[in-house]
């Protein structure tokens, strides 16, 4: 029994000596790093906004310059605006001329609803139910 006693004792000790950290080789944490200023980290988010301010009003800019123009009237005046009505708050008929014909064009919110092509008898038809039937 002294010997399983002494094995036991040999066997829980062991680990203990074969662990233990020779002298001069003790763990010491590292000092924690400063914290950074705070002025620094205010004037970097400042300095970053004001450029990112920069970036989008170049890009604004520049899409204004590079745009598409706005379109007037071709050389031989080949589409023109006859008028426009405001149906309600969201919707308009348009009247274009384009080309010699009339259209009629109806948008809303969502944009462009329909065209319609307006035959041109349809003109001669309004100016002679203008006139009183002759008898």
């Amino acid at each position: 029994m002294t010997r399983a006693a002494l094995a036991l004792v040999a066997l829980w000790a062991l680990p203990a000596v074969a662990l233990a950290v020779p002298p001069g080789l003790e763990y010491a944490p590292p000092a924690p790093p400063a914290p950074p200023s705070s002025a620094g980290l205010v004037f970097k988010m400042v300095a970053l906004t004001a450029l990112v301010l920069c970036v989008c009003g170049g890009v604004l800019w520049f899409a204004r310059r590079a745009g598409a123009q706005p379109v007037g009237p071709g050389p031989a005046g080949r589409m023109s605006l006859e008028g426009s009505l405001a149906l309600d708050r969201r919707s308009t008929l348009h009247l274009v001329r384009v080309d010699g014909l009339t259209v009629a064009v109806t948008t809303d919110a969502t944009g462009l609803r329909s065209l319609v092509l307006l035959s041109e008898p349809f003109g001669d038809m309004l100016d002679a139910t203008a006139e009183p039937p002759a008898e």
